[in-house]
Protein backbone atom coordinates (compact mmCIF):
# COMPACT_ATOMS: atom_id res chain seq x y z
CA UNK A 1 0.00 0.00 0.00
CA UNK A 2 1.60 3.09 -0.78
CA UNK A 3 0.20 6.32 0.93
CA UNK A 4 0.74 10.08 0.45
CA UNK A 5 0.71 12.95 3.67
CA UNK A 6 -0.16 15.96 2.06
CA UNK A 7 1.67 18.73 4.22
CA UNK A 8 4.22 21.72 4.16
CA UNK A 9 7.85 20.99 3.34
CA UNK A 10 8.40 22.93 6.56
CA UNK A 11 6.45 20.28 8.65
CA UNK A 12 7.79 16.84 7.02
CA UNK A 13 9.58 16.60 10.44
CA UNK A 14 6.81 17.72 12.55
CA UNK A 15 6.33 15.11 15.47
CA UNK A 16 3.18 13.80 14.07
CA UNK A 17 4.69 12.98 10.11
CA UNK A 18 7.72 11.65 12.05
CA UNK A 19 5.58 9.25 13.58
CA UNK A 20 3.66 8.63 10.49
CA UNK A 21 6.96 7.82 8.82
CA UNK A 22 8.15 5.24 11.43
CA UNK A 23 5.34 3.61 12.30
CA UNK A 24 4.78 2.62 8.78
CA UNK A 25 7.90 1.60 8.03
CA UNK A 26 6.91 -1.00 10.73
CA UNK A 27 3.62 -1.74 9.09
CA UNK A 28 5.72 -2.09 5.71
CA UNK A 29 3.89 0.40 4.33
CA UNK A 30 4.99 2.89 1.63
CA UNK A 31 5.09 6.55 3.06
CA UNK A 32 5.34 9.60 0.66
CA UNK A 33 5.58 13.56 1.37
CA UNK A 34 3.90 15.43 -0.55
CA UNK A 35 4.12 20.18 -0.65
CA UNK A 36 0.75 20.40 -2.28
CA UNK A 37 2.48 23.90 -3.39
CA UNK A 38 5.04 21.66 -4.97
CA UNK A 39 1.97 20.11 -7.28
CA UNK A 40 0.86 21.26 -10.72
CA UNK A 41 -2.55 20.32 -11.70
CA UNK A 42 -3.81 20.17 -15.42
CA UNK A 43 -7.02 18.87 -16.21
CA UNK A 44 -7.54 16.73 -19.09
CA UNK A 45 -9.85 13.52 -20.84
CA UNK A 46 -6.38 11.19 -19.57
CA UNK A 47 -6.67 12.31 -16.01
CA UNK A 48 -4.09 9.75 -14.83
CA UNK A 49 -1.27 11.90 -15.69
CA UNK A 50 -2.69 14.96 -15.11
CA UNK A 51 -0.72 15.99 -11.63
CA UNK A 52 2.50 16.97 -11.35
CA UNK A 53 5.08 16.38 -8.66
CA UNK A 54 7.85 18.89 -8.68
CA UNK A 55 8.48 19.26 -12.59
CA UNK A 56 7.23 15.55 -13.21
CA UNK A 57 4.05 14.06 -14.60
CA UNK A 58 2.96 11.47 -11.67
CA UNK A 59 2.77 8.22 -13.14
CA UNK A 60 1.68 6.57 -10.39
CA UNK A 61 -1.25 7.37 -7.80
CA UNK A 62 -1.02 6.65 -4.70
CA UNK A 63 -3.76 4.34 -2.71
CA UNK A 64 -4.35 7.16 0.10
CA UNK A 65 -3.51 10.18 0.79
CA UNK A 66 -3.60 11.77 4.01
CA UNK A 67 -4.15 16.08 3.86
CA UNK A 68 -2.25 17.24 6.82
CA UNK A 69 -2.65 20.62 6.34
CA UNK A 70 -5.39 21.65 8.84
CA UNK A 71 -6.09 24.93 9.18
CA UNK A 72 -3.35 26.26 7.01
CA UNK A 73 -5.14 25.28 4.02
CA UNK A 74 -4.79 27.13 0.90
CA UNK A 75 -7.09 27.38 -2.12
CA UNK A 76 -4.28 25.63 -3.88
CA UNK A 77 -3.81 22.87 -1.56
CA UNK A 78 -7.66 22.45 -1.50
CA UNK A 79 -7.59 21.98 -5.24
CA UNK A 80 -4.53 19.55 -4.85
CA UNK A 81 -6.89 17.34 -2.57
CA UNK A 82 -9.91 17.61 -4.84
CA UNK A 83 -8.30 16.51 -8.03
CA UNK A 84 -6.90 13.53 -6.03
CA UNK A 85 -9.91 13.07 -5.12
CA UNK A 86 -11.64 13.26 -8.38
CA UNK A 87 -8.90 10.84 -10.19
CA UNK A 88 -10.26 8.37 -7.94
CA UNK A 89 -7.68 8.41 -4.95
CA UNK A 90 -9.38 7.36 -1.54
CA UNK A 91 -8.75 11.00 0.53
CA UNK A 92 -8.66 10.75 4.44
CA UNK A 93 -10.19 14.00 4.96
CA UNK A 94 -12.13 15.33 1.98
CA UNK A 95 -11.19 18.83 0.26
CA UNK A 96 -14.79 20.15 1.45
CA UNK A 97 -14.61 18.33 4.83
CA UNK A 98 -10.78 19.95 5.50
CA UNK A 99 -12.51 23.09 4.33
CA UNK A 100 -15.29 23.62 6.51
CA UNK A 101 -13.56 22.34 9.51
CA UNK A 102 -11.27 25.00 8.76
CA UNK A 103 -13.98 27.70 8.99
CA UNK A 104 -14.84 28.36 13.13
CA UNK A 105 -18.39 29.66 12.15
CA UNK A 106 -19.10 27.29 9.96
CA UNK A 107 -18.53 24.53 11.89
CA UNK A 108 -20.24 25.81 14.74
CA UNK A 109 -23.52 26.55 12.35
CA UNK A 110 -23.68 23.00 11.02
CA UNK A 111 -23.30 21.45 14.02
CA UNK A 112 -26.05 23.99 16.09
CA UNK A 113 -28.28 23.27 12.47
CA UNK A 114 -27.75 19.40 13.86
CA UNK A 115 -28.60 20.27 17.33
CA UNK A 116 -25.47 19.55 18.72
CA UNK A 117 -24.17 21.98 21.98
CA UNK A 118 -22.18 24.68 20.74
CA UNK A 119 -21.24 28.21 23.06
CA UNK A 120 -23.18 31.10 21.35
CA UNK A 121 -21.22 32.34 18.95
CA UNK A 122 -21.42 35.80 17.07
CA UNK A 123 -19.56 36.69 13.79
CA UNK A 124 -17.61 39.25 14.05
CA UNK A 125 -17.85 42.43 11.92
CA UNK A 126 -17.00 46.40 11.38
CA UNK A 127 -17.84 48.48 12.71
CA UNK A 128 -18.91 46.09 16.01
CA UNK A 129 -21.98 46.72 17.72
CA UNK A 130 -21.11 46.90 21.44
CA UNK A 131 -24.68 46.85 22.33
CA UNK A 132 -25.95 43.85 20.71
CA UNK A 133 -22.59 42.06 21.92
CA UNK A 134 -23.67 43.27 25.69
CA UNK A 135 -27.06 42.31 24.83
CA UNK A 136 -26.73 38.90 23.98
CA UNK A 137 -23.43 38.15 25.76
CA UNK A 138 -22.22 37.81 29.47
CA UNK A 139 -18.33 39.00 29.83
CA UNK A 140 -15.67 37.55 29.91
CA UNK A 141 -15.93 36.74 25.94
CA UNK A 142 -13.71 34.40 23.51
CA UNK A 143 -13.02 36.14 20.09
CA UNK A 144 -11.34 33.88 17.85
CA UNK A 145 -10.10 34.20 14.60
CA UNK A 146 -12.26 32.41 11.80
CA UNK A 147 -9.12 29.85 10.85
CA UNK A 148 -6.43 28.65 13.32
CA UNK A 149 -5.35 26.49 15.46
CA UNK A 150 -2.97 25.24 18.26
CA UNK A 151 -4.58 27.61 20.44
CA UNK A 152 -2.93 30.95 18.08
CA UNK A 153 -5.62 33.67 17.94
CA UNK A 154 -7.17 33.65 20.69
CA UNK A 155 -8.13 36.33 23.29
CA UNK A 156 -10.07 36.30 25.86
CA UNK A 157 -12.08 39.76 27.28
CA UNK A 158 -13.13 40.67 30.02
CA UNK A 159 -15.10 43.59 29.15
CA UNK A 160 -16.48 45.72 26.54
CA UNK A 161 -14.05 48.33 26.55
CA UNK A 162 -10.59 45.60 26.62
CA UNK A 163 -13.36 43.99 23.28
CA UNK A 164 -12.98 47.12 21.77
CA UNK A 165 -9.14 47.66 22.16
CA UNK A 166 -8.66 44.04 21.36
CA UNK A 167 -10.72 44.36 18.03
CA UNK A 168 -9.22 47.66 17.23
CA UNK A 169 -6.28 46.35 16.55
CA UNK A 170 -7.41 44.25 13.57
CA UNK A 171 -7.16 46.11 10.51
CA UNK A 172 -11.28 46.10 9.54
CA UNK A 173 -10.92 44.73 6.16
CA UNK A 174 -8.86 41.79 6.50
CA UNK A 175 -9.99 40.59 10.02
CA UNK A 176 -12.81 37.91 9.91
CA UNK A 177 -13.33 36.67 13.76
CA UNK A 178 -15.72 35.34 15.24
CA UNK A 179 -17.31 36.22 19.47
CA UNK A 180 -18.06 33.44 21.57
CA UNK A 181 -19.47 33.10 25.00
CA UNK A 182 -16.77 32.22 27.68
CA UNK A 183 -17.80 28.59 29.30
CA UNK A 184 -16.95 29.30 32.49
CA UNK A 185 -17.17 26.03 34.01
CA UNK A 186 -14.30 24.65 31.56
CA UNK A 187 -12.08 28.00 31.14
CA UNK A 188 -8.39 26.50 31.29
CA UNK A 189 -9.76 23.06 30.41
CA UNK A 190 -11.35 21.09 27.91
CA UNK A 191 -11.22 17.42 26.58
CA UNK A 192 -9.51 16.06 23.25
CA UNK A 193 -11.06 13.29 21.67
CA UNK A 194 -9.59 11.52 18.79
CA UNK A 195 -11.54 10.38 16.47
CA UNK A 196 -10.80 8.15 13.25
CA UNK A 197 -12.98 6.09 11.04
CA UNK A 198 -16.36 6.68 12.56
CA UNK A 199 -14.98 5.65 15.97
CA UNK A 200 -13.56 7.32 19.21
CA UNK A 201 -9.80 5.92 19.67
CA UNK A 202 -9.65 7.51 23.17
CA UNK A 203 -10.06 11.14 25.22
CA UNK A 204 -7.69 13.03 27.21
CA UNK A 205 -7.96 15.91 29.76
CA UNK A 206 -6.18 19.18 28.48
CA UNK A 207 -5.45 21.82 31.52
CA UNK A 208 -4.09 25.12 30.67
CA UNK A 209 -0.51 26.28 32.47
CA UNK A 210 -0.85 28.40 35.64
CA UNK A 211 -2.02 32.31 34.28
CA UNK A 212 -3.19 30.79 30.75
CA UNK A 213 -6.65 29.97 29.90
CA UNK A 214 -5.69 27.77 26.73
CA UNK A 215 -5.66 23.97 27.68
CA UNK A 216 -3.54 23.06 24.58
CA UNK A 217 -0.67 20.79 24.82
CA UNK A 218 1.39 22.76 21.95
CA UNK A 219 0.50 25.88 24.10
CA UNK A 220 2.23 24.30 27.67
CA UNK A 221 -1.10 22.97 28.81
CA UNK A 222 -0.77 19.26 30.83
CA UNK A 223 -2.63 16.02 29.83
CA UNK A 224 -3.65 13.16 31.02
CA UNK A 225 -5.70 10.37 30.10
CA UNK A 226 -10.02 10.32 30.24
CA UNK A 227 -12.69 7.71 30.59
CA UNK A 228 -14.93 7.57 26.77
CA UNK A 229 -18.52 8.41 28.45
CA UNK A 230 -21.28 7.52 26.07
CA UNK A 231 -22.01 11.39 25.90
CA UNK A 232 -18.80 12.13 25.04
CA UNK A 233 -18.12 9.45 22.73
CA UNK A 234 -21.17 9.96 21.08
CA UNK A 235 -20.81 13.95 20.63
CA UNK A 236 -17.07 13.50 19.26
CA UNK A 237 -18.72 10.91 16.95
CA UNK A 238 -21.37 12.81 15.60
CA UNK A 239 -19.72 15.96 14.96
CA UNK A 240 -17.16 14.19 12.79
CA UNK A 241 -19.72 12.80 10.99
CA UNK A 242 -21.88 16.12 10.23
CA UNK A 243 -18.74 17.40 9.28
CA UNK A 244 -17.63 14.64 6.70
CA UNK A 245 -14.59 13.85 8.96
CA UNK A 246 -12.38 10.71 8.62
CA UNK A 247 -9.90 11.62 11.27
CA UNK A 248 -10.63 14.70 13.46
CA UNK A 249 -9.79 16.11 16.76
CA UNK A 250 -13.14 17.09 18.72
CA UNK A 251 -12.46 19.59 21.61
CA UNK A 252 -15.56 19.46 24.09
CA UNK A 253 -16.17 21.82 26.96
CA UNK A 254 -17.47 21.18 30.06
CA UNK A 255 -20.89 22.89 30.99
CA UNK A 256 -23.11 22.95 33.91
CA UNK A 257 -25.39 20.22 32.70
CA UNK A 258 -22.97 18.52 29.87
CA UNK A 259 -20.85 19.12 27.29
CA UNK A 260 -20.67 21.47 24.72
CA UNK A 261 -18.55 20.94 21.30
CA UNK A 262 -15.41 24.06 21.20
CA UNK A 263 -13.61 22.82 17.85
CA UNK A 264 -13.18 20.59 15.55
CA UNK A 265 -9.84 20.13 13.48
CA UNK A 266 -9.27 18.26 10.32
CA UNK A 267 -5.60 17.80 11.16
CA UNK A 268 -5.05 17.08 14.39
CA UNK A 269 -1.93 17.30 16.81
CA UNK A 270 -1.58 13.88 18.66
CA UNK A 271 1.89 14.28 21.03
CA UNK A 272 -0.06 14.62 23.69
CA UNK A 273 -2.80 12.44 22.92
CA UNK A 274 0.11 9.79 22.57
CA UNK A 275 1.80 11.20 25.82
CA UNK A 276 -1.20 10.93 27.85
CA UNK A 277 -2.64 7.62 26.73
CA UNK A 278 0.19 5.25 25.16
CA UNK A 279 -2.22 5.27 21.66
CA UNK A 280 -0.50 4.69 18.79
CA UNK A 281 -2.36 6.84 16.87
CA UNK A 282 -0.80 6.80 13.02
CA UNK A 283 -1.21 2.90 13.64
CA UNK A 284 -4.72 3.03 14.35
CA UNK A 285 -5.28 5.71 11.15
CA UNK A 286 -3.52 3.03 8.42
CA UNK A 287 -5.38 0.15 9.91
CA UNK A 288 -8.52 2.06 9.31
CA UNK A 289 -7.42 2.48 5.89
CA UNK A 290 -6.43 -1.25 5.21
CA UNK A 291 -10.18 -1.98 6.18
CA UNK A 292 -11.13 0.76 3.97
CA UNK A 293 -9.33 -0.13 0.67
CA UNK A 294 -10.47 -3.90 1.83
Amino acid sequence: MHIWILAKRDKFDAYENVRFRDVAEKMEIMLTYIDPDECEIITTKEGRKSLYVGSEPTDELPDCVIPRTGSGTTYFASAVIRHLERLGVFVMNKADAVELAKDKLATTQTLASNNVPIPKTLLGKYPIDLSVIEREFDFPVIVKKISSSMGKGIVLCENPVQLEDVLGLAHPSSANFIIQECIAASLGKDIRVFVVGGRAIGAILRTAKQGSFKANYSAGGSVEPLTLTPEIEWLAIESARLLDLDIAGVDLLFDQTGFRICEVNSSPFFEGFELATNINVPEKIFRCIQVRMA
